[in-house]
């Protein structure tokens, strides 16, 4: 867990125990006072209760601590009020609005005859701080749904770039604008939800107003009575719905009165440019992964040992939505069983978008033109957008988000130095015939030990490659390869996937998807073959110039973005780069350009070898005659092998001589 998650996880206890201390101030358990340590005022608090009976075991004192003082934790107005007797038994229960009187076994004070106790217990122990410790430990822990949210919120400000200092003093300004996008199910509602019951922003916890439904200035008179700070939400596609003048008005009427703002959306082309461009704070983050429901369970269940547990792999976590999470860890339950939980959801709703990709809802023509003009420019001007969680398919059906539809390989791990008899995984150190591509691969490696230690920045990298060639060159080859060398994940796409959703909408939120998935696998390679399926940018006039302008420039948008995304490796395929827009292999995108060529017969020689092993010489046991007559007649692998070796062996032969 990074010192961000751990930051917000401890605040939310600490929050949760300060929490009880206050209503067990207020019930009468506790007693406070200001003290004065170095020109800083703390509150200092003292039991109020009868400590004779602790032990200094805090098992046996923490339940008998909740057994006779567990309701005098429960806020006031939410609950009734317990009355105890001498023997510490709640015998009354007094209504919410009673005033409450000090529990009866509270000692008495000091001056009317205090019970005297020793300052510590017998274990050594300090009798106040213990006895307050019991309040804590009592207190209600974090609900799952907020410990999920900070942890996202987490991964959110990790990936921005900023430093938390630069983030405090952006959500501390007297009106910060802050957007916020994260592709899962319920992430508005919970973190919403969070920023309403909780303390952990700054500032919080905030009177929500729903933007929405601010038609005039008059919305704000019902809260002319709310002590909480207000916090104007555009929330959803509500924000969506909100254009133009209507934004901006609202906006300014928000701002005018010294109200923050938040633009919070599953979907990234649901917050509109002027709250992007007039932001103070934006932050985002992909879907859920394997790293964090390890913090969770982390959280959760502290003594757990999470090698031991069968955690989902990155491209099963994907699969899972905020909501998935909250349903399976629930208070109490066993962390195997709540993992169990998470695999049969996985499965669920891995069969789910299985079954609704069969039915052949919500196709049609790429280029029917079902998608109106100004629906297409309006979609494929918005930066990284997503799916919403739910999307209408035409049929009166409503669909999950679906992944994608790339596909996820982790590289083989690599033979050590004493394994022997297991064949080797395929590298870029061991390929034939790759040339410039091979050079560019082995330089990537060594800057990418050298980023790992901070000696080069990403930016100076060479991360973006366009391959071309013949077909059967090994394009796809190079990139497993090169998955493997460099010991990172492979995210393989096709154009051909992303136009399989056919509307220009499903067509762009598959592309979007895609590099969302790869960039929260990073560091990770994304491999995209076909890529001159793309085309070039079409005249005005044209048939479709709308529906393929806009997939041009989503696609140069995403490698603009990729640029600035750390991590991401962008390794683009074609047979035919002539295809490709000229924008698509400028500076800043697939800038580097490397042709494979069909290989020559030595690199065919080199090829056959590294496949075959030893099992090359079978091809060169026939008599020398057969080989002569062969060669004679054409095209020969058996000398072609023969003579390589034949090379080899003697190039051995001189470096021995030297």
């Amino acid at each position: 867990m990074d010192k961000i998650a751990r930051l917000f996880v401890r605040r939310l206890r600490h929050l949760a125990r300060r929490e009880a201390r206050r209503i067990a101030l207020r019930n009468g358990l506790l007693e406070a006072s200001i003290v004065d340590v170095e020109g800083h005022l703390l509150c200092s608090y003292t039991p109020a209760f009868d400590t004779t009976r602790l032990t200094g075991d805090p098992v046996g004192d923490g339940a008998w601590f909740r057994r006779n003082f567990g309701l005098w934790l429960v806020a006031p107005k939410e609950a009734s009020k317990p009355s105890a007797n001498a023997g510490g038994n709640v015998v009354t229960m007094e209504m919410a609005d009673a005033p409450l009187a000090l529990p009866l076994l509270a000692f008495p004070r000091r001056r009317s005859g205090a019970i005297v106790q020793d300052a510590v217990l017998a274990n050594g122990i300090d009798r106040r701080a213990y006895a307050v410790g019991l309040v804590d430990r009592a207190a209600a822990a974090p609900l799952v749904s907020h410990i999920v949210s900070a942890l996202i919120l987490a991964r959110a400000v990790e990936s921005g770039g900023r430093s938390l200092r630069e983030i405090a003093y952006a959500l501390t300004r007297v009106a910060p604008v802050v957007t916020l996008h994260a592709p899962l199910d319920g992430f508005e509602r919970e973190v919403v939800r969070l920023l309403e019951k909780s303390r952990l922003m700054p500032g919080g916890p905030f009177a929500v107003i729903d933007a929405d439904h601010m038609f005039d200035d008059n919305h704000f008179d019902v809260y002319e009575g709310e002590v909480r700070k207000r916090l104007v939400v555009f929330s959803g596609a509500g924000v969506h719905r909100v254009t133009g003048n209507a934004l901006r008005r609202r906006m300014i009427s928000a701002l005018s009165r010294d109200f923050p703002i938040l633009a919070i959306a599953e979907k990234r082309s649901d917050i509109p440019s002027l709250l992007r461009i007039s932001a103070d704070l934006s932050l985002e983050t992909g879907k859920l992964d394997r790293r964090l429901v390890a913090d969770l369970v982390e959280v959760l269940y502290p003594d757990t040992v999470i090698e031991k547990l069968g955690l989902p792999s990155d491209s099963d976590a994907r699969w899972l939505s905020l909501e998935d999470l909250v349903l399976a860890f629930r208070p109490g339950r066993h962390v195997r069983d709540a993992l169990s939980v998470v695999a049969t959801l996985i499965e669920r709703n891995r069969d789910d978008f299985e079954e609704e990709d069969g039915d052949g809802g919500g196709g049609g023509d790429k280029a029917s033109g079902s998608t109106s003009s100004n629906s297409s420019t309006e979609r494929a001007s918005g930066s990284d957008e997503k799916p919403k969680p739910s999307e209408n398919d035409g049929n009166g059906r409503w669909k999950k988000d679906k992944p994608s539809g790339a596909e996820v390989i982790q590289p083989e791990p690599l033979l050590t130095a004493d394994e022997t008899g297991h064949k080797p995984p395929l590298t870029v150190e061991t390929l034939s015939g790759y040339g410039q591509a091979r050079d560019w691969a082995l330089d990537l490696k060594a800057d990418l030990d050298d980023y790992r230690a901070s000696i080069l920045a990403w930016s100076e990298m060479s991360t973006k490659l366009l391959l071309s060639g013949p077909p059967g060159t090994g394009k796809t080859t190079f990139a497993r390869a090169l998955c493997n060398s460099l010991q990172i994940p492979l995210v393989v796409t096709s154009v051909s996937t992303w136009l399989q959703g056919g509307h220009l909408n499903d067509v762009i939120d598959k592309m979007a998807k895609t590099f969302i998935e790869a960039r929260a696998m990073a560091p990770a390679i994304l491999f995209i073959d076909e890529i001159d399926g793309i085309g070039k940018r079409q005249p005005a006039e044209r048939e479709y110039a709308d529906y393929w302008n806009a997939i041009v420039n989503k696609a140069l948008e995403l490698l603009d973005g990729a640029v600035k995304s750390e991590g991401l490796i962008i390794v683009g395929a074609t047979n035919r780069p002539g295809d490709i827009d000229e924008a698509i292999k400028r500076s800043g995108r697939l800038e580097t350009h490397i042709e494979i060529p069909k290989p020559d017969v030595p690199t065919l020689a080199e090829i056959l070898a590294h496949h075959l092993g030893d099992d090359v010489t079978s091809l060169i046991r026939e008599p020398a005659a057969d080989l002569q007559a062969e060669a004679d007649d054409g095209f020969s692998l058996r000398k072609i092998v023969a003579d390589h070796l034949k090379e080899k062996a003697e190039d051995e032969r001189k470096g021995a001589g030297r």
